[in-house]
């Protein structure tokens, strides 16, 4: 079939589509709109961007379906901005792995206590790697260990020697020091309604590094293992996906800072991490933090701090500087990784809501714009100024008017999941 009888096909297709959808907000679509998609020269002919296009349709009507219950939400307002330019390479590579013409793309998220429950990330993720495809669970680390809270979709235990270090914090938020003999037993399960088995394992310790022997159900294994910059990298990998391995570690002492559980298969790795207390202000001398996010890799960071920043004394100069300072070691490491913001969410100061959120989201807001970076308003979405008052009736608050239910993580990430959707698909519609 010649190419524009094709494009007119679906083209109709489309507009029965929307007609029969009248309950959503209509979309534009002309035979010229479809027909100045992508230009050959900058996409290969087997990326099919209007499939994308009639896809992630579908997918925003079940998020709206969803999302529409909720009556104090602002759902028109759910999309990153400035995103256009920013996340572009990252759309085109997550139109190539849908298009089988890459095999991986990484998120890492860096958050505070809204991250580190992983309820919020824990839904955008499992929503995400439906669309995209699972490459696995990604970025774990045994929390409970270290003292602090830890998401319910693993578990760690250890037997043997350890203690946390303290004085540093990796790309897990946390670092262990592991003695010679340590068995940590690792189980993951599908709490967020996700596949969680694995058939890969890697470790980032410090070094020299300790050799890992993992007990599983098949003994086809294959091992590699790395020096990166200051960091000793090491992997494990077998055929059968299981959901349970014990890792002994043998060798000198040394420092854990992250457990990459992965699928050998195309798909969406998200790696989050989430530190109680975080803030962009105590979060810059952390050196190997920047560090060890660049030893992954990622195609997108997206940042969530910033509500500790406004507790307390807010001063506008002091903030910025934080920012910027915070922002460049984290380019210094990642100078061509696109960056998202996620503006924090409404929240209360000593008992009314903190007008210091406002001009923080303005300050980060004009960095993005003059250092091409995304945002998403997730205040704005929520609500507004005081909305949070409104997911408390809703059992979607804590107490404190500054943390969140379970049920209030996971509604935002999967409002993440939607104007991640949302932002996607006008990408996949047109191009710059």
């Amino acid at each position: 079939m010649h190419i524009r009888s094709l494009l007119l096909f679906c083209v109709l297709a489309l507009v029965f589509i929307f007609q029969v959808s009248k309950n959503y907000a209509a979309e534009n679509i002309t035979t010229e709109d479809i027909n100045e998609l992508f230009s050959e020269e900058e996409y290969p002919s087997d990326m099919d961007t209007l499939e994308e296009f009639i896809q992630s349709y579908y997918l925003l009507l079940e998020s709206n379906a969803y999302l529409k219950q909720y009556k104090f939400l602002n759902l028109d307002k759910n999309q990153f901005l400035g995103d256009k330019k920013a996340l572009k390479p990252f759309y085109k590579k997550l139109l190539e792995l849908r298009n089988a013409l890459r095999q991986t793309v990484t998120i890492y998220q860096i958050g505070d206590s809204h991250i580190q429950s992983g309820y919020f990330s824990g839904t955008a993720r499992t929503s995400l790697q439906k669309y995209f495809g699972n490459a696995g669970r990604g970025l774990v680390f045994p929390l409970r260990l270290a003292g602090t809270n830890q998401p319910d979709d693993y578990k760690i235990s250890a037997s043997g020697s350890f203690s946390r270090l303290n004085s540093e914090r990796g790309l897990s938020g946390y670092a262990l020091k592991m003695a010679d003999g340590l068995c940590l037993e690792i189980t993951t399960n599908n709490f967020f309604r996700g596949d969680n088995s694995f058939n890969k394992l890697s470790l980032l310790t410090s070094l020299p590094g300790m050799e890992a022997k993992v007990e599983f159900a098949s003994n086809e294994t294959e091992k590699t293992a790395e020096k990166i910059g200051n960091y000793y990298y090491s992997s494990v990998s077998w055929r059968t996906e299981v959901s349970k391995v014990k890792l002994t570690l043998t060798g000198e002492p040394t420092a854990l800072y992250g457990i990459y559980l992965e699928k050998e298969q195309p798909g969406l790795l998200y790696h989050s991490c989430g530190i109680n207390g975080a803030g962009f202000y105590n979060l810059l001398e952390q050196q190997i933090l920047f560090e060890q996010i660049g030893l992954l890799k990622p195609d997108l960071i997206v940042i969530s701090l910033g509500t500790n920043d406004a507790q307390g004394t807010f001063r506008s100069e002091v903030f910025t500087k934080n920012l910027n300072t915070f922002m460049h070691k984290l380019r210094y490491f990642n100078p061509e990784t696109p960056v998202l913001f996620t503006l924090p969410p409404d929240s209360n100061k000593r008992g009314k809501h903190n007008n210091d959120l406002d001009k923080m989201d303005k300050i980060i807001i004009d960095y993005a714009q003059d250092n091409q970076c995304a945002w998403w308003n997730l205040n704005e979405v929520m609500g507004g100024n005081s909305s949070i008052q409104k997911w408390r009736k809703q059992q979607m608050s804590a107490k404190d008017l500054l943390h969140f239910t379970p049920k209030g993580y996971m509604l935002q990430g999967y409002l993440f999941y939607q104007a991640f959707i949302k932002s996607y698909k006008s990408f996949s519609e047109q191009a710059e």
